[in-house]
């Protein structure tokens, strides 16, 4: 986050950006709450494919292996 510096060039190319942006959005008649919905439903849509195929239980061991592996790498460091 050292290189996040809002200066005035950096504020002018914002509105500038967001300007473009929303002009194309508008041109489009496309609404944020649709790219959002849209961007929801591929989400969900991914879910329900992996519940489908069972890599739901990945996930689900994931969440105890992971966070064990990282506290065992750490204390393994702190060893060294």
């Amino acid at each position: 986050m050292a290189n996040l510096k809002l200066d005035l060039p950096t504020i002018i190319k914002l509105a500038v950006w967001s300007l473009i942006v929303g002009g194309i959005l508008y041109w489009l008649e496309w609404s944020p709450g649709q790219i959002y919905g849209f961007i929801i439903d591929k989400f969900a849509g991914i879910w329900d494919w992996m519940v489908d195929s069972g890599l739901q239980y990945m996930l689900l061991g994931a969440t105890i292996v992971v966070p064990v592996f990282i506290i065992s790498r750490l204390r393994a460091g702190r060893k060294n």
